[in-house]
């Protein structure tokens, strides 16, 4: 085989952080070579460049042996390197062959869509990859999130791209789906495709993978033939330390105290049969890699996210089928989002994003200006904001102080089960500290906790008790005693 692309000596700084240190890569023609690593490893940095995104501060880039200089991802494509991402760029209310043919529709001799041609090709070419059974005239979201991820592909490789990025491209998919996208790699390594595959499951990168890269801090580590390592190998090589085969033993959900939450059997179109308690001064980590469904467990447990069956108690009390966030906060949940984006308004004062979620406690007396201070500057003082001053624009402040804010919001009126997703992405050590002792404290204090994280990080440092998540189902749930992050890593 011959290398399609080389990177040499590649190495990325973002102000003085750096990102890639002197890292060598190459694909080669027809093979599918797996890229891994834990969060932060370089991995999204290293696939940026090689698509255009990003541009390398030291190295060469070279295609077909000639140094290139890549400006933008149209230019990627156009020299034949194309990328899949996670987030899926389809249009659900389009056809199929729209989908296929997005942004270069063919058209006839009068200038008209050429819809026959259209139809013809993009049926043609799917049952070319093994996916004849699709109706190209149907609108893309009548179809699962399975042959979405078919259609993307399908679009990028009618663009002319020979190399394909994959990024995280089952993260989100069933077992079955799964499958199908595997056939689909071997397909297109036989028509001499190239494949740059990233994926946290390492089970599967060892089923779909030629080689694998291992990436650790900025820097490759190691590149491997499939069948000179395995799963253990590859997680060895991703902390940098020998890991321990032997998994904990499963538990049951321990002793009772008092249950605050329980959640019986809840499955949904991401989730299926979820059950788990939370005890009176416990915190229960639900870890996953994204799109194990964690997250969006998380939002089902407070009213934004419908699921089909089940049951969720709150102290003895049964919630409906469908309820809204008022609800579970009226009757003890609280939710801070993974997004802090999202959740804060950004130019509003802190005192008034504190209040937000209580307005309709606080009522529509007016000022009513007078009355959010009054409940908001003890609880920027409790979680410790810096400044405190009330007035500040919460954009105005550091994220690990914006988080500060986010749990502040709900001491208010406090839950008896707080539901926390990602509490300390993007933090500093300091503020990550900081934010975990207050974790700490509301357990001590009698409350339950949930933390729903894909850093194992967090999860073991927080958690009494953690739970993992992998393609929507629970595959273990452990007493956090002795936990490290191979062991989570492997149950994934």
């Amino acid at each position: 085989m011959s290398a399609v692309i080389q990177l040499q000596h590649i190495s990325k700084r973002f102000g003085g952080l750096v990102a890639l240190n002197d890292v060598d890569f190459d694909l080669q023609e027809g093979e599918c070579h797996a890229l891994v690593g834990e969060n932060g490893a370089g991995k999204s940095t290293l696939m940026r460049i090689l698509a255009g995104i990003y541009t390398k501060d030291e190295g060469e880039y070279l295609l077909d042996g000639k140094v290139i200089d890549l400006q933008s991802p149209a230019d990627a494509l156009r020299r034949g390197i194309g990328m899949i991402h996670q987030e899926l760029s389809v249009m659900p209310e389009l056809s199929v062959a729209e989908n296929v043919f997005l942004g270069r529709q063919l058209t006839n001799r009068f200038g008209a869509v050429d819809w026959r041609r259209m139809h013809q090709i993009a049926q043609a070419e799917l049952g070319n990859l093994g996916f004849e059974d699709v109706d190209v005239r149907l609108p893309l979201g009548t179809y699962s999130l399975g042959i979405q991820q078919v259609v993307e592909v399908l679009r990028v490789i009618l663009s002319g791209a020979r190399v394909l990025i994959m990024d995280e491209p089952t993260s989100a998919l069933s077992h079955s789906e799964v499958e199908r996208l595997v056939q689909l790699v071997d397909t297109l390594r036989q028509s001499k495709r190239s494949i740059i595959y990233i994926s946290h499951f390492l089970e599967e990168i060892m089923r779909v993978a030629d080689r694998v890269t291992v990436l650790r801090d900025g820097k490759k580590v190691a590149t491997l033939e499939k069948q000179a390592t395995n799963v253990n190998h590859l997680i060895s090589l991703m902390l940098g330390h020998e890991v321990n085969a032997t998994l904990p033993p499963q538990i049951d959900s321990g002793a009772k105290t008092q249950t605050l939450l329980d959640v019986d059997r809840l499955s949904s179109d991401v989730f299926t049969d979820i059950s788990f308690s939370v005890q009176a001064g416990e915190v229960v980590g639900i870890y996953g890699a994204v799109g194990a469904g964690h997250f969006d467990l998380a939002r089902a447990l407070f009213g934004m996210y419908r699921y089909d069956h089940g049951t969720i108690t709150v102290e003895d009390r049964r919630f409906p089928r469908t309820f809204s966030s008022r609800y579970a906060i009226t009757h003890g949940l609280a939710y801070a989002t993974e997004s802090r984006r999202k959740s804060l308004l950004a130019e509003e004062p802190i005192f008034r994003n504190i209040t937000l979620p209580h307005l309709f406690r606080i009522g529509r007396l007016f000022p009513r200006e007078k009355r959010e201070l009054e409940l908001s500057r003890p609880q920027i003082a409790a979680v410790g904001v810096h400044p405190d001053d009330p007035f500040n624009p919460v954009g105005r402040l550091s994220g690990g102080n914006q988080q500060k804010v986010a749990i502040a919001r709900w001491l208010t009126f406090p839950p008896r089960v707080f539901i926390m997703s990602e509490p300390t992405r993007g933090m500093d050590v300091g503020a990550k500290s900081e934010v975990l002792s207050m974790l700490r404290e509301f357990r001590n204090q009698g409350y339950g906790v949930v933390v729903v994280s894909a850093e194992p990080e967090t999860i073991i440092a927080a958690s009494d008790r953690v739970i993992v998540m992998s393609r929507g189902k629970i595959t273990a749930q452990m007493a956090n005693h002795q936990l490290n992050k191979d062991t989570l890593l492997r149950l994934l």
